[in-house]
């Protein structure tokens, strides 16, 4: 995508981010759960129910992953901890999240967000209940919610992307709210694939037609195949594709890849990552490798937390660039060129 800039007033930018993971961390295993268990809350068992056919497809050999993007993989034998929410649902964690952005953002007119866009992988466990819809009642948005789902660490590029769309075509759309949460129970395991393990997280970005301080969007490219690559065949194909995802994205943005200021990767392996950035160009001295606040994969909500961690450990200067790339478990890529800007245009 290469972002209007036909803009009334200020062009877009993200002003601010927020991110919340649980600190009740316990080791992966304690909490992992069969696919298929009897028994249960009459509400596991509805659930149960409802995505049978979706757990049988799960546990017959066609997990998350094996066509898609190797994650970073624990031995069984190790301590591999994940964090867990004991308490609030996915769509408790997602308000929570948007609310303390929201508060942090007093000195832009933003209390009630324009627009919503929800990201999620898991299911809200009451069948009844829309997290998006949730949001947009209790926030009072004044727009119809948006919601992207099963694009894994995609889904805020894509978000990302339908935002800034969205800006440009309406002058009326001066803020849009984009949430991520992740909220792992039964009758879905938290072991995608074979080792990988999934935690319980949010976080949220705001982007709004602010002269401020704040990160336009240069170039964004998302890819998300219909086909997965085949397993046999998935290293060379998902590699090319990142890198075309990547190349392509700093082409957009007119940025030669040496001198993207920061690079912020997917949390894939690292040799692959590795090897990523060095077929696109990008400077190894200038990947940031962001350490959560707990272990495990934090699927959608993974993206904007990392960026949340990145934007709060850099000090920029105007016309300063970082790059986010991130991938889904069956082959979908993404990429996003950021440009801050002090303020005042």
């Amino acid at each position: 995508m290469r972002p209007s800039t036909d803009f009334t007033g200020a062009e877009p930018r993200i002003v601010a981010t927020a991110r919340y993971i649980p600190q009740h961390d316990v080791p992966a295993d304690a909490r992992i759960e069969p696919f298929m268990v009897s028994g249960g809350s009459a509400r596991e068992d509805v659930m149960q129910a409802v995505y049978a056919d979706t757990l049988r497809w799960r546990d017959s050999g066609a997990p998350f992953g094996v066509a898609g993007i190797p994650l970073p993989q624990a031995s069984r034998a190790t301590d591999n901890r994940v964090a867990v929410e004991p308490d609030q649902t996915l769509s408790d964690m997602a308000l929570a999240t948007v609310r303390t952005l929201l508060d942090s953002s007093s000195h832009i007119d933003a209390s009630t967000p324009d627009q919503i866009i929800v990201c999620t992988t898991s299911f809200e466990h009451d069948l009844a209940l829309s997290c998006a819809c949730r949001l947009h009642s209790e926030l009072g948005s004044s727009r119809a919610p948006l919601a992207v789902g099963q694009l894994q660490g995609v889904s805020f590029l894509m978000a990302l992307d339908i935002a800034v769309a969205m800006m440009a075509a309406d002058i009326r759309l001066n803020t849009v709210a984009i949430v991520a949460a992740e909220r792992w129970r039964r009758p879905f395991s938290r072991r995608i694939g074979a080792l990988i393990d999934m935690s319980d997280g949010a976080a949220a970005v705001l982007i709004a037609k602010h002269p401020g301080p704040g990160w336009c969007v240069r170039g964004l490219t998302v890819r998300t195949p219909g086909i997965p690559p085949l397993a046999s065949e998935r290293e060379p194909a998902y590699l090319s594709t990142l890198a075309d995802v990547i190349s392509e994205t700093c082409a957009i943005a007119g940025v030669q890849p040496a001198n993207v200021d920061w690079v912020l990767p997917a949390p894939i392996d690292t040799r692959l990552a590795h090897e990523t950035n060095t077929r696109c160009g990008l400077r190894p001295e200038r990947v940031c490798h962001i350490r959560m606040d707990a272990s495990g994969h934090f699927c959608a909500a993974d993206t904007p937390a990392r960026l949340d961690a990145l934007l709060r450990s850099i000090d920029p200067s105007e016309g300063q660039h970082a790059l986010v790339w991130s991938t889904g478990f069956q082959g979908q890529a993404g990429c996003s060129l950021l440009e801050f800007r002090g303020g005042g245009s």
